[in-house]
Parts: structure tokens; C-alpha cells; sequence
């Protein structure tokens, strides 16, 4: 049991350890935040699109492509946006916050937690399988959150302005041109591929840092209700109903533990920067930035730990 909870510790505590190191540098006064946001904006925007490409290019496609695995994973975060609409329905009565309350239960920080995680519990591996999951929920993601936070502001979702959204956005494109990088069989001169890979590698690195220093703790009195109810559903009802679905039918190993890790991550920054965008409540979107970025260090330990315990993994 202490061995498996270590692999669990093991696998997360130093993905913390960099948010910590983030807030103390906050806390010195190193970062103002017009920095953070110019680094912020470097890294949605450069260094994970270069990590997407770099993660799906040199992954074995052939043995990662699960169209049914991939279908599965999908229908999950639907059902896991569903339950998050019905009860934003039902506690909040203020459309300015139902958005950012539901975006917050569904939309998991998979590129920046699910990635790093994946390959320290599960090894190189993992890398190809949960790279090609990553691009296929983050457009479902940005699809959903764009409809959502237009409707709840009391607008009709445009579909052209929704698809120039997805279409332009750095993580899809990154992912796009990988696979189509693979596919190709493109072979890159050592001269650009090491660089890449050191990119690649800095990357969750450098976000986590920046994520720890973009902490504000601002207007928690007035969401402490929806800011609970955000925590538990991102990172316990929503892991433990795609947990229940996978087990029941068979899925073990990687495919259980990456479905885990994907919805039991945190909320997004970018899910924040577009509800302050959209005239949602973007004091609720910090709050559940923040406390699911915190917490979730102790429940993936929690998920992995029982992935351990029950041999699924």
C-alpha cells in the first residue's frame, strides 16, 4: 500500500513543488503581472503549440490511434458538460456565473497537467496515446465553452466568429500540424528537431512556474458556494463518473489512467482568460483556477493511488 501511494506522491508532488516555487517568486516581487502576462501569452501561444507538434510528431500514431477509445473519451466530456449545466441550472441563478461555474467542472488543464503526469506514472510510452487524446478534447473543449459563455451572456453563438476561434487556435494548429507531420513520415534535421524537444521539455516547466505566480486569492466570500461546488465536480464527480464508465467496460493500464488524469486535472487558464473575455464571472473562473490547481495535488494522488490499489494500472 506505502509503495503505492508513493508512485502516486511521486508522480505529482513535483509538478506542486513548481507551482510553490512560482508563488514564492510571486511573493519576492520577481514577476509584476504585466510580465506574467506577456510569459503567459508566450506560452499558449508559442511553447505549448511547438510541445503539441513536437509530442505528436515523434509518437508511434499507428499504435496511439484508438478510434473508439478516442469516441469514448468525447462522449465523456459531454456527459461530464451536461451534468455541470444541470447543476449550474439549479444552484446559480445569475447567467454571469452559470458559465464560468459550468466551463470550470468540464474543462480540465489537460496539455499542462495530463502530459507531465501521464509520463511520470506511466513512462515515455504514455507520451503518443494521451498527445493524441490532448488534441482531440481540447477542440471539444474550446467548442463548448465558446457556445456556453455566449449563450450565458444572453448573445446567440455566432458559428462563423466560433469557428475562426477554433480554427486559429496555437494548441489545435500545433496538434494539426503534428499529425499531419506524422502522417507524412516527416523526418526533421537534428538541427531543428533538438531544439524543438528542448521547447517541448521547458514548456510544462516553465507554465507550471508562471501558474504559481499568476495565483490571486480575490472574491472568494462572494463565490465560496459555486467555488465548492466547482472544486468537487472538477476533480472528484467528474473523475469518479469517466472512472466508473472505464472500468465497467474494461478499459486498464494507460487508457484508464490517462481518462482519469485528463478529467481530474484542474481548470485551464485559458478557460479564465475567456470568461474575463466573454463577460463571464471571471473572479469565479481565479477561484476555480486556483483551488482546483491546489487541490489537485491531493486528489490525482487520491485517483492514482486507487488505480494502484485495485491493479488497474
Amino acid at each position: 500500500m506505502l509503495a503505492n501511494f508513493m508512485i502516486a506522491v511521486n508522480a505529482v508532488v513535483p509538478l506542486f513543488l513548481l507551482i510553490l516555487l512560482g508563488m514564492f517568486a510571486r511573493n519576492l516581487h520577481l514577476l509584476t503581472d504585466t510580465e506574467l502576462n506577456h510569459v503567459n501569452k508566450a506560452i499558449f501561444e508559442v511553447m505549448f503549440p511547438l510541445m503539441m507538434f513536437y509530442n505528436i510528431y515523434s509518437s508511434d500514431l499507428s499504435s496511439s490511434f484508438d478510434p473508439g477509445y478516442l469516441c469514448f473519451g468525447v462522449g465523456m466530456t459531454l456527459v461530464v458538460y451536461f451534468l455541470g449545466l444541470v447543476i449550474a441550472l439549479i444552484v446559480e441563478k445569475e447567467n454571469r456565473s452559470r458559465g464560468a461555474l459550468i466551463q470550470g467542472f468540464y474543462r480540465g488543464n489537460a496539455v499542462l497537467m495530463g502530459l507531465p503526469i501521464m509520463i511520470n506514472l506511466m513512462g515515455e510510452e504514455a507520451r503518443g496515446l494521451t498527445a493524441v487524446m490532448i488534441a482531440v478534447i481540447v477542440p471539444c473543449y474550446n467548442i463548448l465553452a465558446v457556445i456556453t459563455l455566449e449563450v450565458f451572456r444572453g448573445g446567440k453563438p455566432d458559428i462563423r466568429d466560433m469557428g475562426k476561434r477554433i480554427a486559429t487556435n496555437p494548441l489545435i494548429i500545433g496538434a494539426v500540424l503534428g499529425i499531419l507531420a506524422n502522417i507524412a513520415g516527416l523526418q526533421l534535421p537534428s538541427l531543428i528537431e533538438e531544439p524543438l524537444s528542448d521547447v517541448a521539455s521547458a514548456a510544462t516547466v516553465v507554465a507550471l512556474l508562471v501558474m504559481g505566480a499568476s495565483f490571486h486569492v480575490s472574491s472568494v466570500r462572494e463565490n465560496l458556494k459555486d467555488l465548492i461546488i466547482g472544486v468537487i465536480g472538477k476533480l472528484v464527480i467528474s473523475p469518479a463518473i469517466v472512472f466508473l464508465a472505464g472500468y465497467t467496460i474494461g478499459l486498464r493500464w494507460i487508457p484508464l489512467a490517462l481518462l482519469l488524469i485528463i478529467f481530474g486535472s484542474p481548470c485551464t487558464v485559458s478557460g479564465y482568460t475567456m470568461a474575463q473575455q466573454m463577460d463571464s464571472n471571471g473572479e469565479l473562473a481565479a477561484g476555480c483556477l486556483i483551488f482546483t490547481s491546489l487541490f489537485s495535488c491531493v486528489t490525482i494522488c487520491g485517483w492514482i493511488f486507487l488505480l494502484k490499489q485495485l491493479g488497474a494500472i
